[in-house]
């Protein structure tokens, strides 16, 4: 590899021909290969948990396409879009005082504080067992050269399963299982809200 990459991944000089970068094997796989840390090279930098300039630079993954337009567009449709929605109004409309529903709407924005934080981070912690430096990854063979410039390149394949094969195999039971049932639990939220705000319309 070449000099940046090899000291991104804190390459030594190789024995045999001191003018070549190796693998720091001392350091990545010590322990006569006991005890590895998996690396598949994940472009650009490795698995990194956040590129801190996504949601403002539009080639801050370059040289793959950077969606900042769809990045700010979900987050304003969520964040505005559902305050006209009706099966979350008709619990304001369903309380018996004005105050009784300000009140409510403060108690349950504590709660997806306090519930939804932990529950967010559960996406990342999907990433480190089932992500592109996991030693569960899979990668589709010579996809990706074009863009980077290398002679071979892997793209890697998402599992799409990976969070319920964290939820039962990683996970302790009961922490898994409450995860699953919160899946559910929120669907049928969802579900059963608008099928009363339908009844709302006139």
């Amino acid at each position: 590899p070449d000099d940046d990459i090899a000291d991104l991944y804190q390459g030594i000089n190789c024995t045999n021909n001191p003018d070549m970068r190796c693998y720091n094997e001392e350091l990545w796989c010590p322990a006569n290969g006991t005890s590895c840390v998996v690396d598949n090279a994940a472009y650009p930098y490795g698995d990194l948990r956040v590129y801190s300039t996504q949601m403002s630079d539009p080639y801050a993954l370059a040289p793959f396409p950077n969606a900042l337009f769809w990045n700010w567009a979900t987050i304003l449709i969520l964040g505005f879009g559902n305050l006209g929605a009706l099966d979350f109004q008709v619990r304001c409309m369903a309380a018996k005082t004005p105050r009784t529903a300000r009140i409510g709407c403060l108690i349950g924005g504590l709660f997806t504080f306090f519930v939804g934080i932990p529950f967010a981070f559960l996406g990342s912690i999907t990433r480190v067992y089932y992500g592109p430096d996991s030693p569960h990854a899979m990668f589709e063979a010579d996809t990706c050269s074009a863009a980077l410039g290398l002679p071979t390149c892997a793209e890697w394949v998402p599992d799409p399963v990976a969070f319920i094969k964290l939820a039962t195999n990683q996970a302790p039971p009961v922490i898994g299982a409450w995860c699953l049932i919160g899946i559910v639990a929120a669907s049928m939220s969802t579900a059963d809200g608008a099928i009363l705000a339908m009844g709302t319309v006139a």
